[in-house]
């Protein structure tokens, strides 16, 4: 069975949503709260179920890409990208920041921990 896009589109930000949720749980452990400035590690937030990368960011960096709900931080490299939900809307050397369209959009806002 071959999967729609609106389908596709829902998985996507499901899962990214999951491993957003993970970082929530990294960003509120107490020792992470007086090292701002420094980076560390996250997990990837990408579609991809089975991706277990890590992306190094500040919690400044990440507190950033955490103000929209529709935007995820993922590795750096294409594969990191779904073209079918998300666009990407930032680039850097350590991290892309994506953010969900149409229906991953609405399905991502639902799912916000702080929304």
């Amino acid at each position: 069975m071959v999967e729609s896009v609106d389908e596709l589109q829902e998985r996507a930000a499901r899962n990214q949503s999951l491993f957003r949720e993970v970082n929530e749980r990294i960003e509120g452990l107490p020792e992470r709260m007086d090292r701002k400035a420094l980076r560390s590690e996250w997990v990837c937030e990408c579609a991809n179920a089975a991706c277990f990368e890590r992306v190094e960011m500040s919690l400044d960096e990440y507190e950033s890409i955490r103000q929209h709900p529709t935007r995820f931080a993922v590795c750096p490299a294409i594969q990191h990208v779904y073209a079918e939900a998300e666009r990407l809307v930032e680039k850097t050397d350590r991290y892309w920041v994506v953010e969900k369209i149409e229906r991953a959009a609405r399905v991502a806002t639902a799912l916000d921990s702080r929304g």
